[in-house]
């Protein structure tokens, strides 16, 4: 199982936790992942990965190359940097078409190397090749593969890449169309493809010709183990969040700073209603990223929150956290920033979380807010669901899987996507209706446990490589 990024997306996540799935069902894994050694110690796979068979494919070098201005993709590097599937400026990981064809050839014949290393010790009977780009060419150029069933596991964001590539109408240096042509080549030498959900399974089917039957929609799985209720207190809750927002703030501006936005013990007396009790709190989590709409969310609050005051006591009815941002990354205005503008006193910054914290940060909310548009599949929703949340989406993308906004079994509500309205009116509605809160949350947390538990979700990787593997050779024979 390959993974050319370092630990840092869902992507990584889903990696750990098949593995983690399949191995308990008596298979071997052999993980190659990118990592970043430093700072962060959730980017070093050595330790995101503790416990799994893992072959490192290290980035420090490069990274530390960019930092002093030289470029990270260069073959200066033996372990050229990986590129990006968002093309952001002032970044390592420039956008895979910002890189020429000298080096793709350098990024193909690298991961070349590493798989060759990495099938020295260890023969697979599949080779499972996470999203589409150069791991897969260099993938399709070995011998020791040439037999073995590969499979792109597609997570959407290189479909939502190779459709921003197509709608360019600018290529002066060739690099568009040579990295279109590129990765149909990849992808045209794979055996078998997953796309975690119908939306993707569509686009892949339009944007890189894949057959039906050649595609399979498995979607992710989520721990329930980590991912669940913990029935906490007011008082309990009211200690979390002075610890989040006071004693230990992480919350970024502009200046990319953690901890710059930071919030005295005053602040904590928001969280309250006239009674003592807690007044309804969303919570947002996820990157800063313009897909997942953020300053259209922050719009829709300053709308739902413009109520007379003497009908809320001089302060807003509900609540936001913002779990999320990785520091220093955000496209268009900066969320912190329309917030203040909004002048919106009930939204609170909390910055990134690790994965396990985030698990204990939604027992804090009563709904998880995203609208995204065009999510590609929205782990962060199956979680908080799994932590007996409903959710607000968008109908668009990998939501609709999975989000029931209607009837006995809804799980969440739908908003329109882009509509600052429409969104305002569906917050506003829960946030003003506990009971339909709660039975909602309580169908999320009974769908997750059923359908989406990573143990069920390896069986169906498991029947997926048994199939692959007897079709191949008994087309071999």
């Amino acid at each position: 199982m390959a993974l050319v990024f370092y630990p840092r997306g869902g992507s990584a996540q889903v990696v750990r936790y098949l593995a983690r799935a399949l191995t308990d069902l008596g298979h071997t894994v052999q993980i190659v992942s990118g990592s970043l050694k430093g700072s962060d110690p959730t980017n070093d796979a050595a330790t995101f990965f503790r416990g799994l068979q893992l072959m490192e494919v290290d980035y420090t070098e490069a990274a530390r190359g960019f930092d002093v201005g030289l470029d990270p993709m260069s073959d200066q590097f033996s372990m050229p940097f990986h590129p990006s599937y968002e093309d952001k400026p002032g970044v390592p990981d420039r956008a895979f078409y910002r890189v020429d064809r000298h080096g793709m050839r350098h990024l193909v014949a690298s991961w070349r190397r590493v798989l060759s290393r990495a099938l020295q010790g260890f023969r697979p009977n599949v080779a499972h090749l996470h999203h589409l780009n150069h791991l897969h060419l260099a993938a399709l150029s070995l011998p020791q593969l040439s037999r073995v069933p590969k499979v792109a596991h597609l997570h959407g964001t290189e479909l939502k890449m190779l459709e921003d590539m197509r709608a360019r109408t600018d290529d002066p240096d060739g690099q568009i169309g040579m990295w279109d042509a590129e990765l149909g080549r990849a992808a045209a030498g794979m055996q078998h493809f997953i796309a975690i959900s119908p939306d993707n399974v569509r686009r892949a089917i339009q944007v890189l010709g894949v057959e039906d039957e050649s595609i399979s929609f498995i979607p992710n799985g989520v721990d329930v183990y980590l991912f669940r209720p913990r029935n906490w207190s007011t008082q309990q809750k009211l200690g979390y969040l002075e610890d989040l927002l006071v004693r230990s703030p992480r919350g970024w501006n502009e200046s990319g700073v953690v901890g710059s936005v930071r919030y005295g013990q005053a602040s904590l007396t928001a969280f309250l209603d006239g009674s003592g009790g807690l007044k309804p709190l969303f919570a947002f989590a996820g990157r800063f990223l313009d897909f997942k709409r953020l300053p259209l969310l922050l719009e829709a609050v300053a709308q739902a929150s413009h109520v007379p005051a003497s009908e809320r006591g001089g302060r807003p009815a509900f609540n936001v956290l913002i779990l999320g941002g990785v520091p220093g990354e955000w496209e268009g205005e900066h969320p912190h920033t329309i917030a203040a503008r909004l002048e919106l006193s009930n939204v609170f910054f909390c910055g990134w979380l690790p994965h396990e914290e985030l698990a204990e940060a939604l027992n804090l909310a009563d709904v998880f807010v995203a609208p995204s548009h065009y999510e590609p599949f929205g782990q962060v929703y199956l979680e908080a669901m799994a932590t007996g949340l409903p959710v607000i989406a968008t109908r668009s993308g990998g939501p609709l899987s999975f989000v029931i906004g209607e009837g006995d079994k809804a799980n969440g509500w739908l908003s329109d996507v882009d509509d600052v309205e429409c969104l305002a009116q569906v917050i506003a509605e829960s946030a003003s209706n506990e009971s339909e809160r709660m039975r909602r949350g309580r169908n999320a947390l009974e769908f997750v446990r059923a359908n989406h538990s990573w143990s069920t979700t390896a069986v169906r990787f498991e029947a997926l490589y048994h199939h692959l593997v007897f079709t191949r050779r008994t087309t071999c024979r």
